[in-house]
């Protein structure tokens, strides 16, 4: 909270990530690497086999979006403190991708102001979100008996359909023709899938080192 973002763009961070994409997959590798190396020199204490196929480093352009910065706005922090005064029965209809079928707004400052104002809310929305699932996946790790194979089944099973989806997304997204507001909205989604997809990588890779990735 409270620092400048590095990057005011996707475009910026997309140039400065390609300078470090072969870090990033060797660092990818390096994990793999650790965790098969761990699991043969400790064994588990919980029944749980690793996957055999194990995640791939993700696109540049999907972790650039993942990686940008949240809203640091007063109305975000607000929202996340989880006040009930804000309204969020229209939210669900900006939480698919686009195109949307709301009415253009004028294009006036009111207005304006009025996107950053949903789109604040909107990342605070999804953002509960992501916490909610893995609230869920915690208390099903910390469950007697749990098995680690389930989780790491549903995770990646999430993550294959979010990934699936992610070229079709981005098409619709970058070529989308609509309102200021309609493109914001889009770019949030979009950035929220790839957050997603991101969180439930790490999520998987943790598990696979035979960590708590919910503590």
């Amino acid at each position: 909270m409270g620092r400048k973002a590095k990057y005011f763009t996707v475009a910026d961070k997309m140039a400065a990530q390609q300078q470090q994409q072969a870090s990033y997959i060797q660092t990818e590798r390096q994990v793999s690497q650790n965790a098969r190396a761990y699991a043969k020199r400790h064994g588990r204490h919980r029944c749980w086999t690793a996957p055999k196929n194990e995640p791939q480093p993700l696109e540049t352009t999907l972790v650039a979006f993942a990686t940008l910065p949240l809203p640091n706005s007063y109305l975000f922090r607000y929202a996340l403190a989880g006040s009930r005064l804000i309204d969020e029965s229209d939210l669900a209809q900006w939480d698919k991708p686009p195109p949307y079928h709301s009415l253009p707004p004028p294009e006036i400052p009111d207005e304006e102001q009025f996107t950053q104002n949903l789109l604040d809310v909107m990342h605070r929305y999804q953002l509960r979100q992501l916490r909610v699932s893995c609230i869920r996946h915690a208390a099903m790790f910390n469950a007697r008996g749990s098995d680690i194979a389930s989780i790491t089944k549903e995770i990646q099973e999430a993550r294959k359909a979010l990934l699936d989806g992610w070229n079709d997304l981005h098409t619709r997204v970058t070529t989308l023709r609509a309102c200021a507001r309609h493109k914001a909205m889009a770019e949030c989604y979009q950035q929220w899938q790839a957050r997603k997809i991101l969180n439930y990588q790490q999520e998987e890779d943790q598990l696979a080192r035979g960590e708590n990735p919910y503590v």
